[in-house]
Order: C-alpha cells, then sequence, then structure tokens
C-alpha cells in the first residue's frame, strides 16, 4: 500500500475523512488543515480521484517531515532522504509546485526551488540526468509546508477535482462543488433518502445550481470524474499496468436511476436560467424542480425536510436592505416544517444576520473554513425538540 494524502478545503477535513472511510472502509487522519493520510492501492487512489466529492486533490505521500522554519537546509534535508527513483523515472520530465502557510524565512518559491534541486541530485547520484519542465511536465511533485511540517507528495490528479467537467454557466458568486456537496451531507437529505424516498430537499438560493446538482448526483451515485476520466498517473512506477477505463467502468456500473424531490430556486431568472443550463450538462435536468422565487416564500412549500443553501454574504455584492427580512421569512417556515436540518455557509455581513433570524432553531454544527481567502462558517440548524 502506498502513503497517500488527501486533500480539501481547510476546515472540511471531516467530511473527507468520512468519505475515504466509506469508500475504502479505513481510516483516515488529519494532518493539517486541510490535509488527511491514510493508506491506499494504486487502484484504490484512482478510484477515489474519479468518485470523490469532498477532496480536491490525492498525492502519493512520500515524505513528511517536520523542519526547521528558519532554514530552508531542513527543506533540502527532507527532499534528499527521497528514493525519488522508486516513483518516476529520469525519462520523465518534472515540476515542483510549493504551497506555504505559516511565518518561515523562505518563500514557497524557494521551497519549490530547494525540492527540484534535491530530485536532481538524486538522480545524479545514480548516473542519470532528469530535466525540469515548469509549463508541461510528465510528474509533478507538490510540496506544503505549514508551520514546522513539511509535506511532499506526487501528484495523481492533475487538474483540481473540484472542477466539475458539467458546469457551463458560472454564476457571478460560483459556489464550489466540495462545499456544495459538504453542505448537502450536512442537510441530512442523503442519509434520509433510505428511509424515505420521497424527502425533499430545498435550495432556496440556488446561484448557478451547483448544491441541487451535487446532490442529485450523490444521490444517483453519478461519480464526479465522469466528465473526465483520466488521471496523470502514466509516469509513476506504482501505477504500471493499471487500466483507468476498467476502474471507472466499474465505478459507472453503480450508477442508480431514482426519483428524486429537489427544489431550486433563486429570485433572479438569469441564475435559475444558469441553474438550468448546468443540470441539463450534467443529464439530471428531468430529476431537479426549478422556480424564480424569492426565498422568503419558503413557507408556500407543502414540505421541507431539509435545506442546503448558500446565501449572500454581502461583500462582493453589497448590501442588500432586504436580506435580513429574508432570512427572518426563511426562518419562520423552517421552525414549522423543517424535518431535519438547515445547512448553509455564509461570512462577512450576512452572517450575524442569518444567525440572529435563526435563533429559535438549535444549532447544531457551527464550523470554520477558508474559503477563497475569507473567512465562513458552516452552519446547520434543527427545529428545537427535534431529535
Amino acid at each position: 500500500m502506498l502513503r497517500t494524502l488527501g486533500v480539501t478545503i481547510p476546515g472540511l477535513d471531516p467530511f473527507l475523512i468520512e468519505e475515504v472511510g466509506k469508500l475504502l472502509g479505513r481510516d483516515a487522519k488529519g494532518v493539517v488543515p486541510g490535509k488527511v493520510e491514510f493508506s491506499a492501492e494504486p487502484e484504490e487512489i484512482l478510484r477515489l480521484n474519479y468518485t470523490s466529492r469532498t477532496a480536491i486533490r490525492f498525492l502519493i505521500l512520500v515524505s513528511r517531515e517536520v523542519l526547521d522554519p528558519i532554514s530552508l537546509e531542513s527543506v533540502k534535508r527532507v527532499a534528499s532522504s527521497v528514493e525519488w527513483s522508486s516513483f518516476f523515472s529520469p525519462t520523465s520530465t518534472f515540476a515542483v509546485r510549493a504551497e506555504r502557510v505559516g511565518y518561515h524565512d523562505f518563500t514557497s518559491v524557494e521551497v519549490a526551488a530547494t525540492v527540484g534541486e534535491a530530485v536532481v541530485e538524486h538522480f545524479s547520484s545514480l548516473g542519470t540526468r532528469i530535466r525540469a519542465n515548469l509549463r508541461r511536465p510528465d510528474v509533478v511533485i507538490r510540496t506544503y509546508v505549514s508551520g514546522n511540517l513539511l509535506l511532499l507528495g506526487l501528484d495523481t490528479t492533475g487538474k483540481s477535482l473540484h472542477r466539475r467537467g458539467y458546469r457551463i454557466f458560472e454564476h457571478r458568486t460560483s459556489l464550489n462543488p466540495v462545499i456544495a456537496y459538504s453542505l448537502v451531507e450536512l442537510s441530512g437529505w442523503l442519509d434520509s433518502l433510505s428511509e424515505d424516498p420521497t424527502s425533499v430537499l430545498v435550495d432556496p438560493m440556488c446561484g448557478g445550481g451547483t448544491i441541487p446538482i451535487e446532490a442529485v448526483l450523490a444521490a444517483l451515485r453519478i461519480p464526479p470524474g465522469r466528465w473526465r476520466r483520466n488521471y496523470p498517473v502514466e509516469h509513476l512506477i506504482p501505477f504500471r499496468g493499471i487500466s483507468q477505463g476498467e476502474i471507472f467502468d466499474r465505478e459507472d456500473s453503480h450508477i442508480v436511476d431514482r426519483d428524486l424531490n429537489v427544489i431550486c430556486s433563486d429570485v433572479s431568472p438569469k441564475s435559475i436560467r444558469g441553474a438550468e443550463e448546468n443540470a441539463r450538462s450534467a443529464g439530471i435536468y428531468e430529476k431537479i424542480q426549478f422556480h424564480v422565487r424569492d426565498a422568503g416564500e419558503l413557507a408556500t412549500l407543502d414540505r421541507i425536510s431539509s435545506v442546503a443553501t448558500d446565501p449572500p454574504y454581502e461583500l462582493r455584492t453589497g448590501r442588500n436592505r432586504r436580506i435580513g427580512k429574508t432570512f427572518r421569512d426563511m426562518a419562520l417556515a423552517l421552525e414549522e416544517k423543517l424535518e431535519r436540518r438547515f445547512s448553509a455557509i455564509c461570512a462577512g455581513p450576512a452572517l450575524p444576520k442569518l444567525m440572529s433570524a435563526m435563533r429559535n432553531l438549535s444549532l447544531v454544527y457551527n464550523r470554520r473554513i477558508l474559503y477563497g481567502g475569507i473567512e465562513a462558517r458552516l452552519l446547520a440548524y434543527e427545529r428545537r425538540g427535534s431529535r
């Protein structure tokens, strides 16, 4: 088995840990925010790339070591201890991508250069030469420096997994699909389907429709990698002889067809048209009900099992005088009709307004996540006494 590193948005680590457990039946543990470690076979890493809804990439973890945050030499020492030739050959080109979080006496560019130097020296010690190619490398080495911890890994993903292939309409504040799926999980709707196939999921502020689309894809077991079906592992020695297509075909065989109750609404007709375009692109248009409707009209629905939504934060779009009333009207409807959970991501000036409006519901989840440089909150509420 290979030491494997799963990467997600900082704060969504518990969702990725749970997903690895479900998909592989194996424990994963958090390393630093947004990074989890576990063991996996090469075939399982490809399965994860194809089916994971909560990760943005997976790497073969070749080193996890404590370093001196004021010494670039400690980076060199760790990188030089890796047997790079065990993972790829000198006929492959390579590049190093570095990310750094915390305070250090060196930059990300210096980290990347230092690791690259160690790779070249390793192959030179074997009497061979290897070339770097920063634009189109065969192998990408990803380096994460977080505080005094250095993580070195070989990328098996390429383009970030959050870039779902179905999205053709980009809302001005498009939600990351990884967060969208996490909100659906948090709402309890997917779990409810086994006991109540008629359970209703509502997104009353749907924008481009990412949340309802991710919900339907998950309910039908449609892999999010279906629009891609290829990952850059052909130059990695542990993946030699493995057929990606066969693995993905097996995963596609688990797709089901079922009736679902998913309601997608927004006050903007343009957003609804865009959401419909995205749903058609994903091949699930018939599974979602689309409406042009203000979120404050939630009470007009006959039934509300779960709600998952991404309200405006009043950061890019400016202050909205009506948002407080909209939140209060939503809350009144939830106090009367919510069966499971209301989940949302919120930040900025809108966050205290949303939490104030929901004060008569029970706050059961409140977690900080870093999203696009913004500190946001994942929230979940239930009706009081519903447990």
